[in-house]
């Protein structure tokens, strides 16, 4: 007798379109039904233009049609917001108070990490004006997506990334904003992008200037993150070591993973990459 999860493990094979992804890896799977011989399959249409649709459900009617028992195959779509469908297990922001001090690459190295341990791992770049995820992932393919949402870039390791270099013409426009509007921004990356379920999702923040403080509060205040990794130089001053320390333990209530030097850095990026 067919089961429910024969019908999503078959569902496996049905890649998003611009995303590369499984429906149950973006969690679109809303609900599987099976009653005489007939298999009815809710999507969320979340991020998914009608030609992603269109293409989902002839693929999915392809795949499922070739089950044992099955006359008829039927797939619907339900409207629902990113924000209602992501899944995050953890979440780890990594920044510091010196640019230049290696937090795309800590992030970056980490992700790999996770990902060759059998995790689903995201890194959203919140270097609105200094972004270089993409470019350390090779990605250089825009973002597609639709009305509802955007659905991340995946690199050849497996790694989602959303990054405003995704989204701009060129790789090397300027983006020249203040503060607040790049916070609002950066609430749009994990609102309006289809994440899906990660087991980690990695913030990169931009560089501590004055400047940028409100754009860490408030990844830090609107997400429930678990830990947080701080990278520092190796002769960094005590004060911003400790205005550091007492932005993210006293007004954040976040434990700290670590705090690391430059020097620490012992694995270069082609041994890992």
């Amino acid at each position: 007798m067919l089961t429910g999860q024969q019908v999503r493990e078959s569902l496996n094979e049905v890649l998003v379109p611009g995303a590369m992804w499984s429906l149950d890896g973006l969690n679109l799977v809303r609900e599987v039904a099976i009653a005489d011989r007939r298999i009815k399959i809710t999507l969320a249409s979340a991020a998914l233009g009608n030609e992603a649709q269109g293409w989902i459900r002839n693929k999915t009617k392809e795949v499922l049609g070739k089950l044992p028992e099955v006359n008829e195959v039927e797939i619907e779509f339900t409207e629902a917001k990113p924000s209602e469908l992501n899944k995050i297990g953890h979440i780890i922001a990594v920044m510091s108070g010196k640019g230049g001090v290696g937090k795309s690459l800590v992030a970056s190295l980490t992700a790999i990490a996770l990902k060759r341990q059998g995790n689903e791992v995201g890194i959203l770049d919140a270097d609105i004006t200094g972004s270089s995820i993409p470019r350390m992932f090779g990605i250089t393919a825009r973002l597609s997506g639709s009305e509802s949402g955007i659905l991340p870039a995946l690199s050849r390791s497996g790694i989602e990334v959303m990054s405003i270099n995704l989204l701009l013409p060129r790789e090397d426009d300027a983006v020249i904003w203040r503060g607040p509007l790049i916070g609002k921004v950066i609430t749009q990356f994990w609102e309006d992008v289809l994440w899906g379920k990660l087991f980690l999702r990695r913030y990169q923040l931009r560089r501590g200037r004055r400047r940028s403080d409100d754009c860490c509060m408030g990844v830090m205040a609107a997400e429930p993150a678990l830990s947080q990794a701080v990278w520092l130089l190796k002769r960094l001053k005590k004060r911003i070591l400790l205005k550091l320390g007492r932005l993210t333990r006293g007004k954040s209530q976040m434990p700290q993973v670590g705090c690391l030097r430059k020097a620490d850095i012992v694995l270069s990026w082609q041994q890992i990459h």
